[in-house]
């Protein structure tokens, strides 16, 4: 079927906005990740893309073992050491014993690394700003609120065994 505008209407409008949201979400990562995140993890050696996010976390939750964290991080136990690992070598956080636990230990942010978070999020915070800075504020937090619903979504997904 043809509308007055010459389009093809979808057979299928779910499958067409799967694809749509695929290609955007694409699109997203590319234009974030790459060229406007990329650079802007500062000057700390040991922080970059893979081991922010630890930071972040830990800034978001607090003190939590290092199984916590590596299901918050979605990545595997040795990834999650490896940048705990890195992170800890450079004094951005702080890795004890768990009391509860023995065969599990606690990580937690330092001083430091509390800085080197907010040196970073900073950095990535001024792009955001100036791409959103002509957005109503209504739309800002419509957006925020629906990339957190899907986010609780994906994780919701992996816990039940999707990859």
């Amino acid at each position: 079927m043809t509308s007055t505008t010459g389009a093809v209407a979808p057979e299928n409008p779910a499958q067409d906005s799967l694809h749509r949201l695929e290609h955007e979400i694409t699109v997203l990562i590319r234009r974030t990740l790459e060229p406007v995140w990329s650079g802007g993890y500062g000057a700390h050696e040991a922080v970059d893309r893979y081991t922010y996010p630890v930071l972040a976390a830990l800034d978001e939750n607090g003190a939590q073992s290092l199984t916590l964290l590596t299901a918050r991080l979605g990545v595997s136990k040795p990834t999650a050491s490896r940048q705990v690992s890195r992170l800890s070598r450079a004094g951005l956080v702080d890795v004890r014993p768990d009391e509860r636990d023995s065969r599990s230990v606690v990580v937690s942010l330092t001083a430091e690394g509390l800085a080197q978070r907010e040196l970073v999020r900073e950095a990535r915070l001024r792009p955001l700003q100036a791409v959103l800075e002509s957005w109503p504020q209504e739309d800002r937090e419509s957006l925020g609120m629906l990339l957190e619903r899907f986010n609780e979504d994906l994780d919701t997904y992996r816990e039940q065994g999707g990859r």
